[in-house]
């Protein structure tokens, strides 16, 4: 059976990964070195994240050193794993066979949970506590989105975000405003992408100072080429990316969550189902991205 979960099969199947899943002598150690370590990395932070969990913290560097090691031996260590090889008493810290089943058939199942109701994303229309008729309506600005009751949506926005720096709501119309987010906008004069996209007053990314901001949101409008190479740029360390899109079938999707985790550690994804069934595009799928390792 060959792995399964997105992390170590996408875009494409690592053959290392493949090889230490079926052969002895393939197995990862210390002082490996590799994009294929930085997909254990990862799995590693990802699955040990949460209270009265271990929250390695790695730094996703692709080195298999001591810091790595010492997760690996941790993670077999936990009571409902306790991954011995053929004669072992105690769990080493070698990524083999066991060791890289059990962490991809843990990563298909939190890849495929549909996220809780949690304090990272509004999964209703009216956002977190505030005077909602303060919001802008929809009837002065088109690009407001609307819930179904005719007032401005505020679905799919963060909750509850960091704000130990700017707060910046890219491509947005005044729905987290609420929350002392700014729309902005990448700079015309700079990104190819946005010729011919109104600018109408929103904050230019490119005003904005170096790993100054702590919170990011993308709701329904595309990252760019520019803003890939912005968001790092912008981002203090430890920043929250918060993207929405209208769809989990695009094409580009897989591309994106690739990005993502070449930037941080995706600590929620799923599908947000709108609660109500009288709303247009009820079905959104979403991603929170902490962003850690920034390149600065």
């Amino acid at each position: 059976m060959p792995l399964v979960s997105e992390l170590f099969t996408k875009p494409d199947p690592d053959p290392r990964l493949e090889g230490c899943l079926v052969d002895d002598s393939k197995h990862i150690k210390q002082v490996t070195v590799g994009d294929h370590v930085k997909k254990i990395q990862i799995a590693l932070n990802r699955l040990s994240r949460g209270p009265g969990r271990e929250n390695f913290n790695l730094k996703v560097d692709g080195i298999y050193g001591p810091l790595t090691a010492a997760a690996v031996k941790a993670y077999k260590s936990a009571p409902q794993r306790r991954i011995l090889g053929p004669g072992q008493t105690t769990p080493d810290n070698i990524v083999g066979k066991r060791t890289i089943k059990s962490l991809d058939d843990e990563m298909d199942i939190l890849e495929n949970e549909s996220p809780p109701e949690s304090s990272l994303i509004e999964s209703g229309f009216f956002g977190s506590k505030h005077d909602h008729r303060n919001c802008a309506s929809p009837k002065s600005d088109g690009e407001i989105e609307v819930a179904p009751d005719g007032t401005m949506s505020h679905f799919a926005t963060p909750l509850n975000p960091l704000g130990f720096g700017r707060k910046i709501n890219i491509g947005g119309a005044k729905e987290t405003d609420y929350l002392g987010f700014t729309d902005a906008v990448p700079d015309p004069r700079l990104d190819p992408d946005m010729t011919g996209v109104p600018v109408k007053g929103r904050l230019l990314t490119s005003s904005l100072r170096a790993q100054s901001v702590s919170d990011i949101c993308f709701r329904s409008a595309p990252l760019d080429r520019f803003m890939r190479k912005e968001i790092p740029r912008i981002c203090a360390r430890g920043a929250r990316l918060t993207f929405v899109a209208t769809s989990e079938n695009r094409p580009e999707d897989l591309d994106l969550m690739n990005y993502f985790r070449s930037i941080g550690i995706i600590v929620q994804s799923g599908r947000l189902i709108e609660k109500s069934g009288q709303a247009p595009n009820a079905d959104r799928f979403f991603a929170i991205v902490t962003v850690l390792n920034v390149a600065r």
